[in-house]
């Protein structure tokens, strides 16, 4: 019998260089070069007395805990090759057939019709990756934005990639470790239902989406439709009965480098996709009298961008392949329920700092409206929000109750240059999803987290951009946070407040001149 059961990175046979199209965006992935087989040596001189090395990937080198294990790092380079600095007519047009139609349409309603790709957009320099590919134990991805590409790499390597010319940074892949949050058993009187007169019989969700004034805008017949959502996250289990309506229009899983972001069941190594299918149901969810998600006919993108192979991190370097690649379909929101603390300082939590912060700005810039968790660390020793929901213009999302009263788990803000965080609250202690048990039955529990409240915002969202096909990320986070019950009086608990979509629909944005604060 053909074995198909998953094979994790660590475990397939390494080519040594492999390319794999995934809807027209390129990503690589290498073996180490075998011992005794040099390829081509990175030749070049380290001026005396510098480094590249970041001090937190020193720290990492020097761990004992970690003492002769490979690292992950970033290695930034120091162009894309002599031709990219001023883009080609020819090459423009190059990289605006690799983008999805929806994609430059996106684009276009924050950049105009002539200025929709740039350098950013250009493919790494073959010719740098071709020796670095040598040099590495495994490559991982490769950032088109960020111009760099991560791999797993020993100290030995290390000090070689250092001394080559063109690379000019070699940082620590970071990762965060979620917060396990119990949800405690809610009685049964508590748990509001909904009333006998709607379209649609919500079931448990009705209090979460009727806390946020969603239901009148399903009564008016908007449900997301037509709008391009990427949820980024853990694997998702697409058999669920509160997808069977769901319209997929791309899934990628960036951990196992396939196209299939469901968990394996015949392969034990493969990693539970119980926190996708929350997120994703909170948002999209479908089955009358049980679950109904906001923008339940949104098209979706899902990516799988979280391992629990590697020790449970959620790694940023996946999260940044996935932002790329969404934003390449079309996507028009990315909702994520991830964050990235580890060898980070509540210093880098700036706005423009983290890498996964970076590549949010780039996304918002090119029309995307990033919708991301606040972080549950309000009692842990962090005690701050998380990347990226630093991001100038990311929607970072609290949790509150059923009361709209804050979670005591929820991030507080500011951004450490001062910004008002998190941006809006939604429910997100004991939140009702679809979840997963052993039997892998279709059942239905509470979850808690920020990871929960999220989709919701980012569920109202789709709702604002099927409504306002026009409005731009600021216009949809302007909105939101000016329908919030605290946009009187915003602070760093609640931000503006649990949002009121009903409102958020019918903000009138010729009030509000561009740049304007909220």
């Amino acid at each position: 019998m053909t074995d198909t059961r998953k094979k994790s990175f660590r475990q397939r046979p390494r080519p040594k260089i492999r390319t794999l199209m995934a809807a027209g965006i390129l990503f690589l992935s290498a073996a180490a070069v075998p011992a005794g087989q040099t390829g081509n040596r990175l030749r070049a001189s380290r001026p005396p007395g510098s480094t590249k090395i970041s001090h937190r990937l020193q720290a990492r080198m020097l761990s004992p805990a970690r003492a002769g294990e490979p690292a992950a790092v970033w290695i930034y380079l120091r162009d894309k090759g002599r031709s990219a600095a001023a883009l080609s007519r020819k090459k423009k047009e190059e990289i605006r057939r690799r983008l999805r139609p929806h994609c430059l349409w996106r684009r276009g309603k924050v950049r105009g019709p002539h200025d929709l790709v740039d350098v950013q957009d250009a493919p790494l320099h073959q010719g740098y990756i071709d020796k670095i590919v040598p040099e590495v134990e495994r490559l991982r991805t490769v950032s088109r934005w960020l111009n760099a590409l991560s791999a797993e790499i020993t100290a030995a390597q290390l000090e070689r990639l250092e001394s080559c010319d063109f690379i000019v940074k070699i940082d620590l892949v970071t990762s965060f470790r979620r917060s396990v949050l119990p949800s405690p058993a809610v009685p049964e009187a508590q748990v509001k239902k909904a009333p006998q007169n709607l379209l649609l019989d919500y079931g448990s969700s009705f209090d979460q989406l009727d806390q946020m004034n969603v239901i009148p805008l399903h009564e008016r017949g908007y449900s997301g439709e037509s709008v391009v959502v990427c949820i980024l996250d853990s694997g998702f289990r697409k058999s669920h009965e509160a997808f069977r309506q769901a319209r997929i229009i791309a899934e990628w899983d960036f951990v196992n480098n396939d196209g299939d972001v469901a968990q394996d069941p015949g392969y034990p190594g493969d990693y539970p996709d119980s926190h996708g299918t929350g997120t994703w149901s909170a948002l999209g969810g479908y089955k009358p009298g049980e679950l109904i998600g906001p923008a339940y006919r949104a098209s979706f993108i899902l990516g799988k961008t979280e391992s629990t192979l590697f020790e449970q991190p959620i790694e940023e370097d996946y999260w940044v392949a996935g932002m790329e690649w969404a934003e390449a379909l079309g996507a028009e929101i990315v909702s994520s329920s991830l964050g990235y603390t580890d060898w980070y300082t509540f210093q880098d939590m700036d706005g423009k700092t983290a890498v996964t912060t970076i590549a949010a700005n780039r996304a918002t810039s090119l029309g995307v409206t990033v919708v991301n968790a606040a972080g549950n660390e309000r009692q842990e020793p962090w005690g701050h929000i998380i990347a990226p929901a630093d991001g100038l213009e990311v929607i970072a999302v609290g949790a509150v109750d059923r009361n709209g009263m804050l979670a005591p788990f929820s991030s507080p803000g500011p951004s450490s240059d001062g910004r008002i965080k998190p941006d809006v609250c939604a429910r997100g202690l004991n939140t009702w999803i679809a979840g997963n048990n052993a039997e892998g039955e279709d059942i239905y529990r509470m979850g808690s987290g920020t990871s929960f409240a999220t989709p919701l915002i980012a569920g109202a969202a789709a709702l604002l951009l099927e409504i306002h096909r026009d409005w731009t990320p600021e216009q949809v986070s302007d909105a939101l946070a000016k329908s919030g019950d605290r946009s009187f009086k915003p602070d760093n608990d609640y931000g503006w407040g649990v949002v009121d979509a009903e409102l958020a629909a019918s903000w009138d944005q010729k009030k509000r001149k561009k740049g304007a604060p909220r």
